[in-house]
């Protein structure tokens, strides 16, 4: 999420395909309906509205190259929803051992494009802001899925999940929170996806 306070770093990455399992064409308009919610907000976290909300092409891009590779792949909205230990929410330092959870939903004018940005994404998140990533089994959803573990530059446990859903994509971030819990977020956005697209 662009501008966000909090650096997140990552190591592990896990990639696993499924059979096609949506036809779907998902609009901007749907994302309401998917993202990770206030009232998703995991015990002892709390939403932090600052740096959550949609985002257009220029809050979505982290600079002028990535802005023309996400026109190209047919970007349309994004959204972002980051969640930090309740008595941090207003603001105030964390440190290593604190949990935070951020999840991103985009939709793309095409799905190659949606597939193309999950590609591009995981290649910055090994390459460029994190070290010592590991490839992982990811859990089947949607049409393409990855698993990424990691330690950012405090020294703190990430976990990624990241996949695709026809011209959808779908990101839960855990740093400093359990693996399994982070599972469980990607598949309550997941069967929201699904049942839109029912």
């Amino acid at each position: 999420m662009k501008g966000r306070r909090w650096a997140l770093a990552l190591a592990v990455l896990a990639a696993c395909s499924s059979p096609p399992a949506s036809a779907a064409r998902y609009q901007p308009d749907d994302l309401r309906g998917i993202e990770l919610a206030p009232s998703d907000a995991p015990s002892g976290l709390s939403y932090v509205p600052a740096f959550s909300g949609d985002q257009d092409l220029d809050a979505f891009a982290r600079d002028a190259n990535e802005k023309a590779a996400l026109t190209a792949d047919g970007f349309e909205l994004g959204n972002g929803s980051l969640f930090v230990p309740s008595a941090r929410a207003g603001g105030g330092h964390l440190t290593p051992a604190d949990p935070i959870v951020q999840g991103t939903v985009a939709v793309f004018a095409r799905d190659d494009g949606a597939s193309s940005s999950l590609t591009r994404f995981l290649n910055d998140l090994r390459e460029r802001q994190f070290t010592g990533a590991r490839d992982r089994d990811a859990v089947a959803l949607g049409d393409e899925a990855y698993r990424l573990d990691a330690t950012n530059h405090d020294g703190a446990p990430v976990t990624v999940l990241a996949w695709r859903r026809a011209n959808l994509v779908m990101v839960v971030i855990g740093t400093s929170f359990p693996p399994s819990s982070v599972e469980a977020l990607a598949r309550l956005v997941d069967g929201r996806a699904v049942r839109i697209a029912g």
